[in-house]
Parts: C-alpha cells; sequence; structure tokens
C-alpha cells in the first residue's frame, strides 16, 4: 500500500485540464487561490505571485516554484 504522503504528491488531471497534486491543491485552497477558475499554468502562477507579493508564505512559494519549473521543462522550446 501507497504512503499518504506519496499519493498526496501524485500529480493528477483535475477537471480544468492542468495537473495539480493534492497536496498543491489543499495549499491553493488554504490561501483562497481558486486554481479551478484557471485553465493555464501561467494565470495560477499570476494569482499566487500576486499573494505572494503582500506575504511571504513558504508552503505557497514552494508550490509556485514546483509549478513554474513543471512549466518550464513542459512548455519551453529546448
Amino acid at each position: 500500500m501507497f504512503d499518504e504522503n506519496f499519493e498526496k504528491k501524485f500529480m493528477q488531471r483535475r477537471d480544468n485540464g492542468m495537473w495539480l497534486s493534492d497536496e498543491q491543491v489543499e495549499i491553493l485552497e488554504k490561501y483562497g487561490i481558486d486554481y479551478m477558475n484557471c485553465h493555464e499554468i501561467n494565470e495560477l502562477l499570476y494569482r499566487i505571485d500576486n499573494l505572494l507579493m503582500d506575504d511571504n508564505i513558504e508552503e505557497l512559494d514552494r508550490v509556485a516554484n514546483e509549478l513554474a519549473e513543471r512549466n518550464y521543462y513542459q512548455n519551453t522550446n529546448k
């Protein structure tokens, strides 16, 4: 059986088409970020960055870094 922490980190395709883990979703919801109304990673990153401008929230910053890294590797022409 899988460790619960592993399952929370497992990426899942959400109804809006974005791939997010349960852990990321929990953090986004905790800070009132409506990820379901975002249809692109860049839009979600923009919303997170706006919140981070006012507060330094370590766990939210970590989510932003994970999303930005994945966005770079998936969507940047190399």
